[in-house]
């Protein structure tokens, strides 16, 4: 029998209604796999590939094809009677394809995107009404599945895509945060810790210790990190700073469970991870008692893997003994998890455990330099183990055979050893040896040079205006004139008159046609 669509949608509402309500129960927006059905089922629908509508009156059938005007997908049997439907797909339960025919005849008469909105909120209904039941196991079970989109994302898939599931996510567990501002902290930094978890292998693909180039993607990234750090961190400190309540005793434990967890099982970004644990337990687990059960609890159950995590206990409670027993362990391999709490000490002023740590690491920094530090990132860190070798109260004269070891890589570090300690000649010597460029040595030591002791430096400023002079154009012509201005100051200081007149009379002789240099030489009045 030939009915329209319309007329059929009109007769079984009720039926076509009650259907609406399986799919709705059936396909959870929370699970990737079923909501893929609903949505490519919408996409059928408001596609045009939901056609050949037939309807038996006697059985109470509609029949329907999915698929373009080329290919059929499926075809679909609708039966009011049984309020089901089968498919030829020969998928057991709700399809695609099956909701599609569904859709189409629920779209007669209603909004679908209205339907879809609602559909995506009685998920987040569902998870504020377990967040109410106030205990870790409620909250982590919605939180875990709330992060699914970014835990199942594609370790290849574009950072902007990251991001934005994420502020989706955001967006939905907003209206589960509790009303007591005292729960509020407690129940990010929960967010926080789920985040970084289903995220890890994203960030840690992206973010690889190996990789040193930059892209935006990886900006996004290294940006999302560090925002959720810096939020558990303030949050860490907004818990931290009141008194503890009762009723969070099993959160805290639920914490030092997931804290452990993530920071030892995880993999790559080491810095990172030690970093998510040491809020923890520097900031929130402050308890004596409670941070010797957790070195306990490390060293019988995580002894291969958590040594760098037992020597941070043993640093915080100023064990050094201790300390030292495991620095016998240090390798080429977990150097860079040492240095990471040689820095730890450093901020902290365990002076005694950091010189031990830097005692250990010396002989491996120039290996580790060279074959696991990046060209661009070797300045930065060289200046980070300088600063810490000095902090340690490490000899002068082996902090300086140090810069042997560092090559060019040390020349900034090093110039500024020599300037601190006014081996102004040394430091000149060391600008001519490497050309160094002249903005970098007047931003560097030049002016402190040229209070201190001007002779040292005149040979290397008359290089530069050489160099000036030979660039052959007018600008130059004045840069190298302010170089002789520096020259004429620092001759008068040391009484040299006469030297510094001969000086200025054989450049002018040697450049005598450069006739653009003299013009600026006689404007510069360098005579004494």
């Amino acid at each position: 029998m030939h009915m329209t669509v319309e007329r059929v949608s009109y007769l079984h509402e009720n039926e076509i209604m009650e259907l609406i309500d399986n799919i709705k129960h059936a396909l959870r927006p929370s699970e990737p796999e079923e909501a893929f059905e609903v949505r490519q089922a919408v996409t059928y629908v408001r596609g045009g590939n939901v056609h050949s509508f037939s309807y038996d009156a006697s059985g109470r059938v509609v029949s329907a094809e999915i698929g373009n005007d080329d290919i059929t997908e499926a075809e679909v049997t609708l039966s009011f009677d049984r309020l089901d439907a089968d498919c030829t797909c020969n998928k057991t339960d709700w399809c695609a394809h099956r909701a599609a025919a569904v859709f189409h005849l629920y779209l007669q008469f209603h909004s679908l995107t209205d339907w879809m909105h609602e559909w995506r909120r009685t998920e987040t209904d569902q998870m504020a009404f377990k967040i109410s039941d106030r205990t870790p196991e409620a909250w982590n079970n919605v939180l875990a599945r709330s992060m699914n989109p970014i835990r199942v994302i594609a370790l290849r898939e574009n950072p902007a895509v990251f991001i934005h599931k994420f502020s989706l996510i955001e967006q939905d567990l907003a209206p589960l945060y509790p009303y007591e501002w005292e729960w509020k902290p407690f129940f990010d930094i929960y967010i926080r810790l789920h985040a970084l978890e289903a995220a890890w292998p994203y960030v840690s693909f992206h973010l690889g210790e190996e990789s040193s180039t930059f892209s935006h993607g990886k900006w996004y990234v290294k940006n999302w990190l560090s925002d959720q750090l810096g939020k558990l961190k303030d949050n860490i400190h907004s818990i931290a700073s009141k008194p503890r309540l009762f009723e969070t005793d099993p959160f805290h434990e639920n914490l030092q469970r997931k804290v452990r967890t993530f920071a030892l099982e995880q993999s790559g970004l080491f810095y990172k991870r030690f970093q998510t644990y040491q809020l923890f337990w520097q900031y929130l687990f402050t308890n004596q008692s409670l941070r010797e059960r957790e070195r306990a609890l490390l060293d019988t159950e995580y002894a291969s893997s958590a040594s760098i995590f037992i020597a941070f206990f043993h640093v915080l409670q100023d064990q050094e003994e201790d300390l030292k027993k495991l620095t016998y362990d240090v390798k080429q391999e977990n150097f860079s998890e040492w240095l990471a709490l040689a820095e730890l000490a450093d901020q902290h002023e365990k002076t005694d455990a950091l010189s031990l740590i830097m005692h250990v690491l010396l002989p491996l920094m120039e290996d580790y330099l060279t074959n696991r530090v990046p060209l661009p990132r070797r300045p930065a860190f060289v200046r980070k183990i300088d600063g810490l070798l000095e902090t340690a109260d490490f000899p002068e004269q082996q902090r300086e055979q140090m810069f042997s070891y560092y090559g060019e890589s040390g020349i900034d570090v090093y110039a500024d050893f020599l300037v601190e300690r006014e081996r102004f000649s040394e430091w000149a010597a060391l600008m001519h040896r490497y050309r160094v460029p002249y903005d970098v040595t007047e931003a560097g030591g030049l002016n402190v040079a040229l209070a201190a002791d001007p002779a040292s430096v005149l040979p290397l400023l008359h290089l530069y205006a050489t160099h000036f002079i030979k660039e052959r154009n007018r600008q130059s012509y004045r840069r190298a004139v302010r170089l002789f201005k520096k020259m004429k100051m620092s001759a008068k200081k040391s009484g040299k008159h006469e030297f510094w007149n001969r000086y200025v009379e054989t450049v002018r002789e040697k450049n005598r046609r450069l006739r653009a240099l003299i013009e600026e030489m006689e404007k510069g009045n360098l005579y004494l």
